[in-house]
């Protein structure tokens, strides 16, 4: 039961923290304002969730400002205590180093979730009580989704934080990481298919074959794909099915890898 006891308590101590009720605040009053923002007029017809959620929502906000909170929650999980030395203490404990590992990417992933939930609570009521078509199975099935891609991006956070000797350098490995994903992901992909091209010719896969994989092995164009075919009533259906389902096997890819990555540097280190 050593896992578990170590998730509970990093959610406790993460759900309680000042910085993640603030974060909360942000996201949550962000999300309203937009709302409110791209409202209809008065003699406008009322638009739908899923436009919504879709259009402004997501790419504005979600795809970028979750990764970054979850970078925020996960980075010193490990390497914080490391440089205390309360990680010491913690190891005394029945707890072998994948527990820690695991344990942490558990209860961090667990309370940045219940915060994205509570996140959104207020925008609810701002589109329940705006000229919107609202459907609450969408607007819930949107925010689960939202969680996932946090949870990912904390597993990452956690992984790069077991296997960093620092704070500084997990910081740095997260936000790098961040970079990469958020912002640069697609210009990168995009000149690394042009400067390969004569390679990418000649390997049994086809060149769309190739950016499906590279586009979908970012968890963010990940979660996008399978949210668009949510929203559209075509999740693990329709003529993208092949697309969401390479989508889902790299999210649970990143949601193992780092962690494990992470525990094999972190387990040969002496503390």
């Amino acid at each position: 039961m050593s896992l578990p006891a170590v998730a509970k308590k990093d959610f406790q101590d993460t759900v309680r923290s000042r910085a993640m009720l603030l974060l909360v605040a942000l996201f949550s009053g962000l999300v309203a304002v937009m709302a409110y923002a791209v409202r209809p007029g008065p003699e406008s017809d009322a638009f739908a969730t899923e436009l919504l959620l879709s259009i402004f929502v997501g790419p504005i906000l979600v795809t970028t400002l979750v990764p970054l909170v979850a970078v925020v929650v996960g980075y010193n999980a490990v390497s914080g205590e490391r440089e205390s030395g309360s990680l010491k203490l913690l190891l005394s404990l029945p707890h072998s180093r994948a527990d820690v590992v695991f344990g942490k990417v558990v209860g961090r992933a667990a309370a940045l979730s219940l915060a994205v939930f509570a996140g959104f609570l207020l925008p609810a009521v701002v589109l329940i009580v705006l000229p919107v078509s609202f459907n609450a199975g969408s607007y819930l099935g949107y925010t689960v989704f939202a969680a996932v891609l946090g949870s990912v991006f904390v597993s990452i956070a956690v992984g790069c934080s077991a296997a960093a000797s620092t704070q500084r350098r997990a910081l740095i490995g997260g936000i790098g990481i961040y970079f990469l994903f958020v912002l640069f992901w697609s210009t990168l992909t995009g000149q690394l298919l042009g400067a390969f091209d004569p390679v990418v010719e000649r390997l049994p896969a086809s060149t769309v074959q190739i950016q499906t994989f590279l586009e979908t092995a970012n968890p963010t164009t990940g979660v996008q794909v399978l949210t668009t075919a949510f929203l559209s009533d075509q999740l693990f259906a329709g003529e993208t099915l092949n697309r969401q389902i390479s989508a889902a096997a790299m999210l649970v890819f990143w949601a193992l890898a780092p962690p494990l990555v992470g525990l094999l540097k972190f387990d040969r280190d002496d503390l």
